[in-house]
Formats: C-alpha cells, sequence, structure tokens
C-alpha cells in the first residue's frame, strides 16, 4: 500500500496522449495530461510531478527547450524526465536531450511494456528519494529532540550538583569515602561540621571514628560495613554519635560499593545525614500520639459513662411516667372508695360493722399513701415550694428523727448556721428526710451511726443540675451498704434488699423523684460493709425571707361554714364524679353532673344558677384548665375548684378565682376548699 504519485504526459497530439494513458494505466498512478508546453508548466506549477513523459517535436516550444525551462526551476531540477521521438533521433540529438535534462528515450513505435518499465523505474525512485528525505528530517528530528534532552540534563545535573554543594555546605549532610584495605577515610567538610570537629585538628581513620559513635550503636555500624563488602549491598544503617561538647546526635549514612579490578569490593561511597531534629520530632510526636490516645480512652470512658447515665436517665423517666398514669388512675379509684367510706360510716352504727369499716378505711388511707411515693417519683406529685431554712427545719424534726430511729442509732447533726434558704415544699422534705432517716436504720440492724450536714456545693459536681449554686444535704449511716448492682438499681420504684412485707420500695424513689422535682439532683455512694451516703442538691431560694411558721398542710385545715351552694362537678371518671356529688350532696348542696368540659360549659349557658364549679384537671379534649379559661372568659367571677393529683395543674396560670383541691381528698378537706372559695368570691366583691 502506498499513495498514489503525479506523472505529466504532454504530447500535442490527443491520440497519442490517449495511447499513454492506455499503456500507463496499470501502473495505478495519477496521470495528468497537457497538450502544450505551456499547459504543461502550468500542471507543474500546480502539482508535484514524480515522471514527465513529453514529445520532442510539438509546436511553439519542442521538448529540449521545455526541458530546459523545467531544469532551470529549483523546484524542478531533479524531476525524471523521458523523452518520446517518432523520428530517429542522432547521438547529437540525444546529448542534447541529455543535456537539457533528460533521462531516457523512449522511441514510436512504443513498445507498452519497455514504456511502463522504464516509467515505474522512475517512479520507485521518486518514492524512494521521498521516503530517504522523511528519514532524513524524522533523523534530523530526533538529534534535535536528542540535542535538547542532553542539553536539559546537563543543566539539571549542574543544578544538582549546586544544590548538593549548598545542602552539604548546611551542615545538614557530609560525604565520604571509607577505602576497606588500609582502612582511610576521607570527609568533607560537611561531615565534619556534623561530627562538631575541625578539618585540621581531626584525621579521620577507623580507629578515631570508632571513637566518636555511641557505645551503644559501634557494632551495629561495624556489622552493617562488612556485611555490605561481603554482600555487595547499599550500605544503609542508623547511629548516633557524640561531639567533642559531649552532645549527642542521630545520623543516618547510605553508601554505595566500588569495585578494584579484581572485582573485590574495595570503596565505600557514602553520605551522612544529621536527623537529629527529625527524632526529636519523632519523640514529641510519639508522646503527643500516646497522650492523645490517653485523652481518647479518657473520652471513651467518658461517653460511655455518660450514655449509660442518659440509658439510666431514660429508664427512670420511662418508668416515672409509667408510674405516673398508674398513680393517677389509682387516685380515682382512691377517691371514689374514700368518699364512700367516709359516707358509709356516718350512716352505720354497729360496732363490729364500724371496726371493719375503719380497716376498709385504713387501707384506702394507706394506698393513698402509697400513690403520693408514686406520684413523688414521677415527679407529677403537687409541691409548694418556699424558702425554707434547713437547719431550722431538721431541728424541729431532730425529736421525731431520734424516736424513730431509736437508742441503737447514734445521730449527729452538723449544719452550720448562716447557710443561704432552699427552695422546696417543707412537708415534702421532710418526709424525705424521714423516709432516708428510715433506710439507713433498716441498714443497721446491730445499731450504728447517723450523720446530717449541709454544705455549699457547685452544680459541677453533678451532671443532672442546672449551672448555679446548690445546697448538698449529706446523710451518712455505717450500715451494711450496697454493691454496684444494688446500687444501679436503688432509686427504682418497688426495687428494695428488705424482706416480704418489710417495705415497698418507694421511699428512695420518692425522693429520688422529689428532688428531680424541685430542681435539684440525689446522689447515692455507698461501699459495701461501710455504708452510704445519700446527697441531696437543692437550689438556693430566689427570696433568702424565710416565713415564721411553714403553712399547715390541707389535712389540718379546719373546714369553715359555707352556705348553700349549686355546685356543678366535672369529671369524666363515672366514679369520682358520683363520689364527689354523694359528699356535696351530704354537705347539703345542690348538684349538678358533667361528664366532659364541653357538657359543663353547655350547662352553664343553660342554666344560670350555679354558684361553683368543682372541675377534674386531666380529661380527655378540653382538659380542667381550658375549661377554667373558657368560663374566665364567658362567665366572670365564677368561682372554681380545681382538684387533681397531678403536679402540672399547679402550674397552670388562670386568672378566674380559683381554689385547687389534691386528690384523694377526704369530706372535710372538701367542704374547706369550698369555704376558701366562697370567702375568696366575698373578699373580691367587697374590694370591688
Amino acid at each position: 500500500m502506498h499513495d498514489k504519485v503525479n506523472i505529466l504526459l504532454v504530447d500535442d497530439q490527443p491520440s497519442k496522449l490517449m495511447s499513454y494513458e492506455a499503456i500507463l494505466g496499470e501502473l495505478d498512478e495519477n496521470l495528468i495530461t497537457a497538450n502544450s508546453a505551456r499547459e504543461a508548466f502550468q500542471q507543474l506549477l500546480k502539482a508535484e510531478i514524480a515522471v514527465i513523459l513529453m514529445d520532442v517535436q510539438m509546436p511553439e516550444l519542442d521538448g529540449f527547450e521545455l526541458a530546459a525551462i523545467v531544469r532551470n526551476h529549483p523546484r524542478f531540477e531533479r524531476t525524471a524526465i523521458i523523452f518520446v521521438s517518432a523520428i530517429h533521433l542522432s547521438d547529437f540529438d540525444q546529448l542534447k536531450g541529455y543535456a537539457a535534462g533528460a533521462v531516457d528515450y523512449v522511441s514510436v513505435p512504443i513498445i507498452p511494456e519497455v514504456l511502463r518499465a522504464k516509467v515505474r523505474v522512475f517512479v520507485d525512485l521518486y518514492r524512494k528519494t521521498r521516503q530517504l528525505e522523511r528519514m532524513n528530517e524524522e533523523l534530523e528530528r530526533r538529534v534535535a529532540e536528542r540535542t535538547a534532552e542532553l542539553e536539559t540534563s546537563s543543566r539539571r545535573l549542574v543544578e544538582s550538583e549546586r544544590r548538593r554543594s549548598i545542602a552539604l555546605a548546611a551542615g545538614s549532610m557530609g560525604s565520604w569515602d571509607w577505602e576497606s584495605d588500609t582502612g582511610d577515610l576521607t570527609w568533607d567538610e560537611g561531615h565534619y561540621r556534623i561530627c562538631g570537629l575541625t578539618p585540621g585538628a581531626f584525621r579521620p581513620t577507623t580507629a578515631s571514628v570508632w571513637a566518636i559513635l555511641h557505645p551503644d550503636d559501634r557494632e551495629a555500624v561495624r556489622d552493617a560495613a562488612l556485611a555490605s563488602l561481603r554482600l555487595g549491598e547499599t550500605f544503609h544503617q542508623e547511629f548516633r554519635i557524640v561531639r567533642p561538647n559531649g552532645e549527642e546526635r542521630w545520623c543516618v549514612a547510605t553508601a554505595i560499593i566500588s569495585r578494584g579490578d579484581e572485582g573485590r569490593a574495595q570503596l565505600l561511597s557514602g553520605v551522612t545525614y544529621d536527623i537529629t531534629e527529625r527524632k526529636l520530632a519523632e519523640q514529641a510526636l510519639a508522646q503527643t500520639n500516646e497522650m492523645l490516645e490517653r485523652r481518647i480512652e479518657e473520652r471513651t470512658r467518658e461517653r460511655e459513662l455518660a450514655l449509660a447515665q442518659l440509658f439510666e436517665a431514660q429508664k427512670i423517666d420511662t418508668i416515672g411516667q409509667l408510674t405516673g398514669g398508674v398513680a393517677h388512675d389509682f387516685n380515682n379509684l382512691l377517691m371514689a372508695i374514700l368518699g364512700s367510706l367516709d359516707m358509709l360510716r356516718k350512716r352505720l352504727h354497729d360496732e363490729k360493722e364500724l371496726r371493719l369499716l375503719d380497716n376498709a378505711l385504713e387501707g384506702a388511707h394507706r394506698g393513698a399513701a402509697l400513690t403520693k411515693r408514686l406520684l413523688a417519683f414521677a415527679r407529677r406529685q403537687e409541691l409548694k415550694p418556699m424558702a425554707v431554712d434547713v437547719a431550722g427545719l431538721v431541728n424541729n424534726i431532730d425529736e421525731l428523727l431520734r424516736r424513730t430511729l431509736g437508742p441503737s442509732i447514734d445521730v449527729a447533726i452538723s449544719i452550720p448556721a448562716g447557710l443561704p434558704p432552699i427552695e422546696i415544699d417543707p412537708n415534702q422534705f421532710e418526709l424525705a428526710l424521714l423516709n432516708l432517716a428510715v433506710n439507713a436504720r433498716d441498714a443497721m440492724p446491730d445499731g450504728g451511726s447517723l450523720s446530717i450536714s449541709a454544705s455549699l456545693a457547685r452544680s459541677a459536681d453533678i451532671s443532672q443540675l442546672k449551672p448555679g449554686d446548690y445546697l448538698c444535704v449529706s446523710l451518712t449511716d455505717s450500715g451494711v451498704g450496697m454493691d454496684a448492682a444494688t446500687l444501679a438499681k436503688a432509686t427504682e420504684p418497688f426495687f428494695t434488699t428488705k424482706g416480704p412485707g418489710k417495705g415497698t420500695g418507694l421511699g428512695l424513689s420518692m425522693v429520688y423523684g422529689m428532688a428531680a422535682q424541685s430542681g435539684g439532683a440525689l446522689h447515692l455512694s455507698s461501699v459495701e460493709g461501710k455504708g452510704t451516703t445519700v446527697d441531696l442538691f437543692l437550689p438556693l431560694a430566689a427570696n433568702q425571707q424565710v416565713p415564721a411558721k411553714p403553712p399547715l398542710d390541707e389535712s389540718t385545715q379546719v373546714p369553715l361554714r359555707a352556705p348553700k351552694l349549686n355546685i356543678l362537678v366535672v369529671d369524666d371518671d363515672f366514679l369520682v364524679r358520683v363520689g364527689a356529688a354523694a359528699m356535696l350532696e351530704d354537705l347539703g348542696h345542690m348538684v349538678i353532673e358533667a361528664q366532659s368540659a364541653n357538657e359543663a360549659l353547655q350547662i352553664l349557658e343553660r342554666t344560670r344558677t350555679v354558684d361553683l364549679v368543682l372541675t377534674d384537671f386531666a380529661m380527655p379534649g378540653m382538659n380542667g384548665a381550658d375549661l377554667m379559661r373558657e368560663i374566665a372568659n364567658r362567665f366572670p367571677g365564677m368561682n372554681v375548684i380545681f382538684m387533681s393529683g397531678y403536679s402540672e395543674s399547679s402550674k397552670v396560670e388562670i386568672k378566674s378565682p380559683c381554689v385547687r383541691l389534691a386528690k384523694p381528698f377526704s369530706q372535710d378537706q372538701l367542704a374547706a376548699a369550698i369555704s376558701q372559695a366562697s370567702t375568696d368570691s366575698a373578699r373580691e366583691t367587697a374590694a370591688e
């Protein structure tokens, strides 16, 4: 396969041109025809011509004249010209043709094979010439590229040598040679600087260099050098040197082997690098990594502890929600039981029947106490926080504590004067201290000691607390203590280590819930066989003024007489609603019942004679708080008693007159609430 070349056919006779084309067509080249010398010259200027086949006898210019013109042009001075003549030419004419630039003659009549052979020879010669020219051009290009590469390499070599000289002069590197046969060493200035030596004052030999090597590294350097010579491998060794001033420097040396005439390794030529700074950096990095690993381990342990605490808090919160829901429902049942038993007791006179009824009432009251503890753990009991002086409160219950604990327990109270008051419900706080004291007593069956102390603390000590200052009340006993598994479950409701029938497992959980609901926290620490410490972290009071006497509990308030009223009772629980209605009717009041807030509003719209609304808090749809807001907007001045066992009810803000009544309540407590609501209403009317 090759590219076609151009063959120019020049003759003034078209028939001869056609015969040339027919003969030369088998060559499979490009055939270009011209009828005159002028047309032929035009074709030469337009295309690259390999061979010209022209007639000698032509008008205007003959073949000799055209050949002379072609040869005088620099572009065509090597183009092959073959003359075709129909007449016999003399030797003089042939010489004239050759002088004009012809390369061959073909006589007429033309033998096709001869003509094709002659033209093919010059076509192949043209191709070979062009191929040789291209090869020469490629060779010249490659020579130029190689020359450029060599020049670049030479420049790089010069630059590399310059940089090597700069690096060596900087003192961090030095070159050397070691003759294995003689033991002679040759150092450059850089190597002297690395070793802290002066060229004129130190002669490097095997023995002298041995002396400056660190004693612990000498054997390793010698063994590596001998092994390199024996095996013919590259020498590479890290070692320490000791400068004349006693300073240790870390170095690494690399060398290659040079062999003598007999092929035996005789010379080590190498470079020594001072890597002291790198070593120091590696040591610092190792120390940093070690410290970082320790920190990661510490953070991991802290994170695991935090996750465990979070899991425990979520578990306690879940148990609290479940417990609170159960306690709420149980409160409603107790409400119906206590109310009905109270009403029934007024109607019975038989002593045996009254004894049975009193047993039922006692059981119901115990259930009510149990429910309060459940609500306390669930943080849903209604609290009445106020500023409380811890020292005064503990002193007030000192005698009760000692009587409860008995003579086998030594009680030591150490609460300094001048501590700021705390914000807490005093009744619930007293109950919490008594519960903790009873737990301590049960942990010391053979007697022991209980100390009660108080001090200021920061929130940073306990993760569950908000930032700020707190008062820490601590109770420490010398009892049996708890192991880790028991300590982890100690605040869970119903968990107890006491025997059957000896404890509900709600005392500590109630204290835990009361502290958390008050904005504080409970922290337990215990050592098995050595005792337990309970720390109560309680928030400081915003108002530092402590009331002279704490308010009486609702159960101790004396009911006041109230006029007969029309009272609307609203509760979705049928038993509670019927029980409350029965107690009201027994007190002489008229009662209207509603099982939802919407039904209560409809009754108030229809009946304008309602004097008082007694409503539950937790109801489906519109709750008691929403109902009171609607009453305040649509029936201004209407008295409302708000009954609930949930702490959420105490946080509801109502603009209308409102008395709160905690479930379960007795008939006396209900009467006292009605009296209070009537008194508050009378005061507001008088003020207007």
